[in-house]
């Protein structure tokens, strides 16, 4: 009976597994999810499913899929059983036809590079064979004159036909090296893996009738990623300012994305969303504050972001070159960002690079798939240079979950804004804004994304593509600025009004004015501000002097203190046709000590600040007219004091 029963289950067991189907599908990458790193990607097919049990084999996929990540979804009616994946080692993905091409080229290359190498062993051994053999005859005897004169000619003009050989054999050496080096770079540029396995996902389904289904695939690669950029554009100093959102987008997973539906995130899964919790914080001698709990499961820091103005360091940039490790040769497409933010940009052609620094600026990350990521730190420096090596290792996993996408078109409207400024010279605007709109932006609860509103493609290349994202037309306020004791130039600046209602991050920017690119600067999206400041350049029409008044300026000695008497006056001419609003800024000295007596005189109404002594005028100079303001002060001290006083 016992082997009856065993007998019976061993039928039920073979019957089961003839029943499920096995089933190659040819399916197709549908829509895309870029993050800050790591997209998603979503696959389509259209498959008949019989009856029954059927497992479904989706092959050349992305060799390095986050299995977790893995979510299957069909319709009419089957149900989903199981989802498992695997690294098929034994076929060989296809590779994109660049590469195979480039491949080729470096065969052809190293080809012709071995004939001419072997040619000059050739001449090298002959000639060596040449120079060993000279004597003509023997030791005991001469040589006739006219066999050693044919004797003499040959050796002469073999020597010489070797030496024309081994020339032309070393400039098609260099020739062929030159074109060798090329080619290389441009595979390091792919950076080819010598693994050229595919990804393949087996999904089992059941289903109680024959049907048509259509299954999506979702699954996360970390190969991709997206930064943001931004061209900031002023016609003239009457129109609004024009802030177009551009995104970098790259990716190196295994397989290119044809015509897909694109949607850039602001998530980035592999940073952690667990919240922090505080530890008990006890108090006493010898002891380290407990901290908090950071649940990211490694070191990634906790990051608030803000709002800010464009580079309160504007002016600050750093510039350099990446190259390989291996043999020095140039690194283009490299990414170089700030730490801690989404500034970064690309390095180009010849692995050079530059970019604009906000003021908390420290490091830099130069990452690049296929690279070992490094980390240099700025110090000041203008010039920072970096050498990547090949990376071995394998990349850590990441567990992510995503949502649907949302697909709500969003109607824009238009309208003027309002702008006016008050006694108290503060200014109050209606923050209304026209949007040109080149992608569907859609805010969700943690994030926002947008929606490229055209089918578009990213080859698995690593090469970083770019593309504009949305526009934004906001209302600025134009004014010049000068700091005569420090720089005697008028500053034209755009102040961009209710840029905070909108997703920026921070980023690198160009600036255009009138037409011209007048250089980058950054928005800096981790300080807050609700206005945005421009610098828009140098303008030669408006003069701005500072000159020592030498009759009010004095030192003299009054019983045991010093007094030293200051007068400086400041002059604006407007040499341009309209009228124009300026802010000039000076100081005079904050003591820190009592016995230091600092008395501001004459100050000609300025917006004075007692605790950092800056002193700020905002004028309106009519065309062809002069401003000029006067400052006085003192300094009172001990007659003993060594003091820098200018």
């Amino acid at each position: 009976m016992k082997m009856l029963l065993t007998l019976l289950f061993s039928i039920s067991i073979i019957s089961a597994i003839a029943q499920e189907l096995h089933q190659e599908v040819s399916s197709k990458v549908k829509q895309v999810t870029v993050f800050l790193n790591g997209a998603q990607i979503t696959r389509q097919a259209t498959i008949p499913i019989a009856a029954g049990v059927t497992l479904l084999k989706f092959k050349n996929l992305a060799p390095r899929i986050q299995e977790q990540s893995i979510q299957a979804e069909g319709t009419n009616g089957i149900r989903i059983l199981s989802v498992s994946f695997q690294v098929n080692h034994i076929e060989e993905n296809r590779k994109p036809e660049k590469i195979a091409s480039l491949e080729a080229e470096r065969k052809r290359l190293n080809s012709l590079l071995k004939q001419e190498q072997s040619q000059e062993e050739v001449y090298k051994e002959e000639e060596i064979i040449l120079k060993t053999n000279k004597s003509i005859g023997g030791t005991s005897k001469g040589v006739e004159i006219e066999q050693l004169k044919v004797a003499m000619d040959y050796f002469r003009q073999r020597l010489i036909d070797i030496k024309q050989h081994l020339f032309e054999i070393d400039r098609n050496i260099r020739k062929l090296n030159e074109e060798l080096n090329k080619v290389e770079a441009q595979l390091r540029e792919q950076s080819v893996s010598k693994e050229q396995s595919s990804g393949e996902i087996t999904v089992k389904v059941s289903s109680k009738v024959a049907t048509q289904s259509n299954v999506l695939l979702k699954y996360l690669v970390n190969e991709a990623k997206w930064f943001p950029s931004y061209d900031i554009r002023a016609k003239n100093v009457e129109s609004p300012v024009a802030i177009t959102y551009k995104a970098n987008v790259s990716q190196q997973s295994g397989e290119d994305w044809e015509n897909v539906e694109l949607t850039i995130s602001s998530a980035d899964p592999s940073v952690g969303g667990e919240r922090p919790s505080l530890k008990t914080w006890v108090l006493g001698f010898n002891n380290s504050y407990g901290g908090f709990n950071n649940s990211y499961g490694g070191s990634t820091p906790i990051r608030i972001r803000g709002i800010s103005t464009i580079g309160s360091n504007s002016n600050s940039f750093v510039q350099g070159s990446v190259r390989s490790a291996e043999d020095g040769s140039s690194l283009p497409g490299v990414n170089v960002m700030i730490k801690g933010s989404t500034i970064g940009t690309v390095s180009d052609a010849g692995g050079n690079y530059f970019l604009a620094l906000p003021s908390d600026a420290s490091t830099l990350v130069f990452s690049f798939i296929g690279l070992k990521t490094e980390e240099v730190a700025i110090a000041g420096r203008r010039q920072v240079d970096a050498s990547l090596s090949l990376d071995v290792t394998q990349l850590s996993e990441v567990v992510v979950t995503a949502q649907g996408v949302e697909k709500e078109k969003k109607s824009v409207g238009y309208a003027v804004s309002t702008i006016q400024w008050d006694d108290s010279h503060d200014y109050h605007y209606t923050p209304r804004v026209t949007k040109t709109l080149v992608a569907t932006p859609i805010v969700k609860q943690t994030n926002f994304e947008f929606t490229i509103d055209e089918p578009f493609s990213i080859k698995s290349d690593g090469e970083v593509r770019a593309t504009d994202m949305i526009e934004y037309e906001l209302p600025a306020l134009y004014e010049y600025f000068c700091v005569p004791k420090l720089d005697p130039d008028a500053f034209l600046v755009a102040k961009v009004l209710g840029w905070d209602e909108y997703n920026f991050l921070d980023g690198e920017a160009s600036l255009f004015f009138e037409g011209k690119f007048i250089g980058k600067s950054v928005l800096d999206t981790r300080h807050a501000s609700d206005t945005l400041t421009l610098s828009l350049g140098r303008d030669a029409n408006v003069l701005v002097k500072r000159e020592k008044v030498k009759e009010l300026t004095s030192r003299q000695t009054v019983g045991s203190n010093q007094k030293a008497m200051y007068a400086f006056d400041i002059s604006v001419r407007n040499k341009k046709a309209n009228s124009i609003s300026i802010v000039i800024e000076d100081q005079i000295p904050v003591p820190n000590t009592k016995e230091i007596d600092i008395d501001k005189m004459e100050d000609s109404k300025a917006a004075y600040n007692e605790e950092t002594g800056l002193l700020k005028w905002r004028k309106t100079i009519k065309p062809g007219t002069t401003e000029t303001i006067k400052l006085r002060y003192s300094v009172k001290f001990s007659k003993g004091s060594n003091i820098l006083l200018e």
